[in-house]
């Protein structure tokens, strides 16, 4: 019998940024955070905590076509709130290509929200890397962190 070929045994690209999306949840989640399905969340419970410490999970926020869309995750930290957009290219492709986007989103709600865009992978194209940096050290509340860097910046920032 011969064997599936090799692109069959490849995680798509949904699987490998939905673990990544798990990865930060649970380092988020041992840090202390609590964590709650947007569906679920009530502006309510801002005023119902001394110190507030969630993340919402899908959270809609407004994007720059004048619609409701979602991001991976909305943190609430004391009088913080961060938008966390998260892109996994671990093989040469087009999440890069999303890249400008996901900035062009974030300077539309800054200053209200912070912003911050965890890159993974090695697939990226060494351009898009160093443009998406350049506009982070350019424009205050935009940062560009890797997967195991966001709890220390949180703490840090």
């Amino acid at each position: 019998m011969l064997a599936p070929p090799a692109f069959a045994q490849t995680p798509s690209a949904t699987d490998s940024g939905q673990s990544l999306e798990k990865r930060i949840q649970g380092d988020l989640e041992a840090a202390g955070f609590e964590i709650i399905a947007a569906s679920d969340w009530s502006e309510a419970r801002l005023y119902q905590s001394e110190n507030p410490r969630f993340v919402i999970l899908n959270a809609p926020y407004n994007s720059i076509y004048g619609h409701r869309a979602k991001i991976e995750f909305r943190i609430i930290l004391n009088d913080r709130q961060i938008l966390v957009e998260t892109k996994r290219q671990r093989v040469p492709g087009s999440v890069d290509e999303k890249l400008p986007y996901v900035f062009l989103n974030a300077r539309h709600n800054l200053p209200e929200l912070e912003f911050v865009l965890i890159l993974d992978g090695e697939g990226f194209k060494p351009g898009a890397i160093t443009w998406i940096k350049a506009q982070a050290a350019q424009t205050p509340g935009f940062n560009v962190l890797a997967p195991g860097e966001l709890v220390e910046w949180l703490a840090n920032s």
